[in-house]
């Protein structure tokens, strides 16, 4: 009977690295097996469909998968509550609606998700006539967000000079949120008796804003205080960028963006 395994002393000659198939060598160890030793079966090779949708980081199952079987361990949101997830569904997606994700489940990265945004992308530049040399950005955090990330952005160091013009209470707390990362110079329509009535007007704006500064804060609609911009302040002689709170009037009327 052949042994099963010979431990050699030295290190294996030229013959036995080039030895026939059936000797494996593993270091100092010389594996000798015996061909009369039945071998254990290899399992079938399974191919994978290279159109598989979740090779494309695709989300939305195959018409074959149950949707009982759904796991989604994608980066980013994840499952729902299946109540929550169905009520979703019914509600987004024509039927069959029971195999969709709603966006709220969808990885970022996934193309059901980069169609989502891409047609919002769309809509929002026809809706508002932005022209090609305007980016658009989805930012999150709201108006009080914006307040600091505004100034975070546009002012690295925290030494830069921003124009605010304050005449109403949403543009009062920009500026004091924004002290906190910059150096404001405020233009301010505000009455001694904390009121305001009227935005300054444009040639004041022009005349006060510093030309240093790093953007000119302007809130479009002060609607604690009443009062609304129907038309933007045009382009500034010192070329000041202009950074406009529109969270309450945005698409409401049209934006002269190349003026």
């Amino acid at each position: 009977m052949a042994p099963t395994m010979n431990v050699l002393l030295e290190a294996p000659s030229h013959d036995e690295i080039y030895a026939p198939p059936r000797h494996q060598h593993a270091g100092l160890l010389n594996i000798i097996h015996d061909p009369n030793t039945p071998q254990p079966q290899q399992p079938p090779v399974k191919t994978i469909d290279p159109d598989h949708p979740a090779l494309h980081g695709s989300l939305t199952p195959p018409l074959t998968c149950p949707t009982s079987k759904l796991l989604n361990f994608s980066p980013g949101p994840t499952n729902l509550p299946p109540a929550v997830e169905s009520e979703i569904q019914r509600r987004c997606f024509p039927p069959p609606s029971e195999r969709r994700l709603g966006s709220m489940a969808l990885s970022h990265r996934s193309p059901e998700f980069g169609s989502i945004l891409n047609d919002a992308l769309d809509k929002t530049r026809r809706v508002m006539q932005i022209p090609p040399e305007y980016d658009i950005l989805f930012a999150q955090g709201g108006g009080h967000g914006q307040f600091a990330a505004v100034p975070m952005n546009l002012c690295p160091t925290g030494t830069e000079v921003a124009s605010y013009v304050v005449n109403g209470t949403w543009s009062k707390r920009a500026v004091d949120e924004a002290s906190k990362y910059c150096r404001p110079h405020v233009i301010s329509s505000v009455e001694d008796d904390g009121s305001c009535a009227a935005y300054p007007s444009a040639d004041r704006i022009k005349g006060e804003v510093d030309p240093s500064s790093a953007f000119l804060y302007v809130c479009s609609n002060e609607t604690v205080n009443g009062l609304e911009l129907h038309r933007l302040l045009p382009k500034l002689p010192s070329n000041v960028p202009l950074v406009v709170d529109a969270s309450s009037d945005f698409t409401s009327k049209p934006i002269g963006w190349r003026e």
